[in-house]
């Protein structure tokens, strides 16, 4: 073989093994890259891959699809807000007070919490309350006026001098627990929805076994006293209006809810959309989403005697993107559900940053209004459309959902033990 030819035949040779190994390598970091995908989650600390608290994984999975969310007319920024319940789903709680007594037919009477009981009575059994009514099962008018002079009486007993005294006797509001027809309804939700209701001690779920993988968890989120929410419609010239109205048509099903023009969108719907308007507006240019560990970041998130939570990995698994951040142009938003839960104050912030904010760089965002123009809403800012409500309620989720309300970082309680954590003598708790 002349020389030429193993010249030649050597650098195929060199080519074909180093083509081998080369593939080899890419199989072996690929194999690498899959084996410590599988299996390194189960050996990091739990707290990157786990829900941060019980109320975290109710409020997003349990709490945030059920809860919907639209204005109530065009021109009028007021919000309604409405739960959707579901048979043996939704936990209720019916709890009488000193203002509010409530009647139901024996059956029933069992899920009622007397106001003076210590421990609360939950159940997923689909029921309302409503002003009493006579019908042939059970006389809910009868038993109302009873109850009501039994409560005055006891007033007037325990206040022999009220006349004397020119003391008013109260005013006792009376309801009716009935069980409706049908598996779900669609009631009145008194809350802001930024924080729902939540019990941990002091209760019981009546119902014979869980119905839910969450009612075992410690601690549930539950509707309190609901009453069915109902609407009559306007008409302003040639625009559609509605209201909420006690005695209105009831909501037929969830598409009659969600179809114009009602108009609600349920709060997972706009934190999902939140989370893609504060990314393709570039809000994380300017805001991280990150408390350090520094006393400067969770005494500016929270307070000196109480600092809030360094951020941790649990906190962002409900989030499709994570925006934690390396720039602070702006101030830091991982806690601005707390810091800042008016939605009056980001309304204005958002309409003119300037103004709500002295010295603010930041640009105003107004195609998050819409305009009034027949002038009906008389406010100095326009009416918030969905996009403004959509980051509304993505940034309410900062910082409200790390542990339960009972446990809450900001009234003291500390459960992570964040002095500990940035004074160098503990991690970030399981």
């Amino acid at each position: 073989m002349s020389e030429p030819d193993k010249h030649h035949k050597g650098f195929f040779h060199n080519l074909d093994l180093s083509a081998v190994l080369t593939l080899l390598g890419i199989i072996i970091l690929f194999s690498t890259a899959i084996v410590v995908t599988l299996l390194a989650p189960r050996y990091v600390d739990p707290t990157w891959t786990a829900p941060s608290s019980a109320y975290q994984v109710q409020m997003y999975e349990v709490a945030d699809p059920n809860f919907y969310i639209s204005s109530a007319t065009a021109g009028n920024p007021t919000l309604q807000f409405v739960y959707h319940l579901k048979n043996h789903y939704s936990l209720l709680l019916f709890h009488e007070n000193e203002a509010l007594r409530i009647v139901a037919p024996p059956e029933l009477t069992q899920f009622i919490t007397k106001y003076d009981e210590p421990t609360m009575k939950l159940t997923s059994n689909l029921m309302l309350l409503r002003k009493p009514e006579k019908n042939t099962h059970f006389d809910a008018i009868a038993a109302a006026d009873t109850l009501r002079t039994d409560a005055l009486n006891k007033w007037e007993t325990a206040h022999p001098d009220w006349k004397e005294k020119k003391l008013v006797k109260p005013t006792i509001e009376i309801l009716e627990l009935y069980t409706p027809q049908g598996e779900d309804a669609f009631v009145v939700a008194t809350t802001n929805g930024t924080i729902e209701n939540w019990i941990d001690q002091n209760y019981k779920i009546l119902d014979s076994s869980a119905q839910q993988d969450y009612h075992k968890d410690h601690g549930v989120i539950y509707i309190y006293n609901p009453q069915e929410y109902r609407v009559a419609h306007l008409q302003f010239n040639d625009t559609e209006g509605w209201t909420y109205d006690h005695n209105g048509e009831p909501i037929q099903s969830l598409q009659h809810l969600k179809s114009h023009p009602l108009g609600f969108h349920s709060r997972a719907e706009l934190i999902a959309e939140g989370e893609h308007i504060y990314a393709i507006e570039g809000c994380w240019y300017c805001h991280t989403d990150q408390t350090r560990t520094l006393v400067q970041d969770v005494v500016a998130n929270g307070s000196d005697s109480y600092p809030a939570p360094p951020s941790s990995a649990n906190e962002y698994i409900y989030q499709k993107i994570t925006f934690p951040g390396t720039r602070r142009i702006g101030p830091d938003l991982s806690r601005v559900g707390i810091k800042r839960p008016s939605r009056d104050w980001h309304r204005g912030h958002f309409w003119s940053p300037k103004t709500a904010s002295q010295g603010s760089i930041m640009p105003a965002f107004r195609h998050f209004f819409d305009e009034d123009p027949r002038g009906t809403a008389k406010n100095l800012t326009g009416i918030p459309n969905y996009k403004f409500e959509a980051i509304f309620q993505y940034l309410m989720t900062k910082g409200t959902r790390i542990t339960p309300p009972t446990q809450a970082w900001w009234l003291g309680k500390d459960p992570i033990n964040t002095k500990a954590i940035i004074e160098g003598r503990g991690n970030v708790p399981e």
